[in-house]
């Protein structure tokens, strides 16, 4: 005789039986897991949008990495899949283990909510979906699970991951967080109990936090294990593929910046830079050399004393503001040469004025000054050094050094450097714009602000 409670009580065992295996879901390998998915692709001309996640052996090397390591910073190109391979990642660990707490940052809230949306399509398109622990909540920037596992993804703010504890932190696009570095260091204590911290990014520029960070990776000096994915780690990039985007790109240091050869080119090629039109191959040269009764001596100066030299990267940190002295011959064609630097920090002016006196070159002429810089002034002007003062407007001045360093319809430059003065280079390779305000970021300016107050002062004496 079958009881009238029997077959409800069945179908609420069964239900019970079930959720009881989906939270102990037992996920197979990353590849395979990968595999039984499927992941966007936007320029699918001949699909329907998307194909099936079959790892490349790129991907497979990152993915077995974020399996065996803790500390993980992963240099790349463009397009090559990795920010959905963490996704996958972080979908695979809170499906595999209950209470998995995940924290993923990106640049903003617009890419903060883009993250769980990938983690969603991810999980709904999965072949083992109706086996895995079910989604109990979810919003924007939100999922959690049935088994107590979750994914938070919060846009980058200087005390972002302060509050909470994380068995998983992804930093994606570390380079472009405003303020990564505070982030860094508020998020990383949360998982040192045991947990997993992976950095990804492409580059920014030489000298830069990222870059600094990387290369203290690469030495061994943070216990992070680096890896760089060049452009041809895409499978279907062929060998003249990047030739073809550099025949097509209006300025070709974008291609060398999204799709670099190695990660020395990844950093050489800053994005939105100032003086976009500076050449380390056109401008600097050995010709810039000093040459005796060769043209009058200029020094171009900027003010300044806190920061500290990065021993790994061999350049100032992004927030050091070092004085800076440039010396420079004005040849009888017109062309400025800046042939010698002296960039301190943690140093007295007078001590620093006294390094560079005694350098064996003659006496400048004057020297173009910040004309806020007035202690600085009068100790070269005790010193037999005469100063003029810099230009008023920075937009004027910037755009005036622009017109010396580019080239003229006969392939002509005005500015040459040496290629000794490192420092200098570095400051025009790395001297960006804001891209939210427009306005450049007081970072690696201070041999260009010197270089540009001589360039106007020699302007105005020429006007003279």
């Amino acid at each position: 005789m079958i009881n009238a409670y029997s077959l409800p009580y069945r179908a609420a065992a069964e239900l019970e039986l079930r959720k009881r295996r989906r939270l102990r879901y037992r996920a197979p390998d990353m590849a395979e897991f990968a595999r039984r998915t499927f992941i966007e692709v936007p320029h699918d001309e001949d699909g329907d949008g998307q194909r099936s996640f079959e790892l490349w052996e790129a991907q497979k090397e990152v993915a077995q990495a974020m399996t065996d390591e803790d500390l993980l910073v992963i240099l790349k190109a463009r397009q090559l899949g990795i920010s959905w391979l963490a996704c996958l990642f972080a979908l695979r660990l809170c499906l595999s283990k209950p209470r998995q707490p995940v924290l993923v940052f990106s640049q903003g809230l617009t890419e903060a909510t883009e993250l769980i949306r990938r983690i969603i399509f991810l999980y709904e398109n999965h072949a083992d979906f109706k086996k895995m622990p079910k989604i109990k909540r979810q919003n924007l920037t939100q999922v959690v699970w049935e088994n107590g596992s979750r994914i938070r993804s919060l846009p980058a703010t200087q005390k972002a991951g302060r509050s909470f504890t994380a068995a998983l932190i992804i930093l994606d696009e570390y380079a472009f967080m405003q303020w990564n570095h505070q982030l860094f260091a508020a998020a990383k204590p949360t998982i040192d109990n045991g947990g997993k911290l992976f950095v990804i990014s492409s580059a920014d520029g030489n000298g830069t936090h990222y870059h600094q960070f990387w290369q203290t990776a690469v030495s061994g000096v943070n216990k992070f294990r680096a890896i760089f994915l060049a452009w041809h780690a895409h499978p279907e990039r062929g060998e003249g593929w990047r030739n073809e985007r550099l025949a097509e790109a209006h300025e070709k240091s974008d291609v060398y910046r999204e799709y670099p050869e190695t990660d020395v080119e990844a950093f050489t090629h800053a994005s939105g830079l100032v003086y976009e039109v500076w050449s380390d191959e056109y401008n600097v040269t050995n010709e810039a050399e000093y040459i005796p009764d060769g043209g009058d001596i200029f020094w171009a100066v900027d003010d300044g004393y806190s920061g500290r030299l990065d021993n790994i990267t061999g350049y100032f940190t992004a927030d050091s503001h070092p004085r800076v002295f440039l010396l420079c011959q004005l040849r009888a064609d017109g062309r400025l040469c800046v042939f010698a630097e002296s960039y301190q920090v943690q140093m007295l002016s007078e001590h620093h004025l006294a390094e560079v006196l005694a350098m064996d070159y003659p006496l400048p002429t004057f020297a173009g000054v910040d004309k806020s810089a007035a202690e600085l002034k009068g100790k070269m002007h005790n010193a037999g050094v005469y100063t003029r003062n810099g230009p008023a407007s920075v937009d004027e001045s910037i755009k005036h050094l622009r017109g010396w360093l580019a080239p003229d319809k006969n392939d002509w430059r005005r500015i040459w450097v040496h290629p000794r003065c490192k420092h200098l280079r570095g400051d025009f390779a790395q001297y960006r714009y804001n891209q939210a305000t427009g306005r450049p970021i007081k970072q690696f300016d201070h041999g260009t602000d010197a270089l540009r107050y001589l360039a106007w002062t020699l302007r105005m004496m020429a006007e003279d």
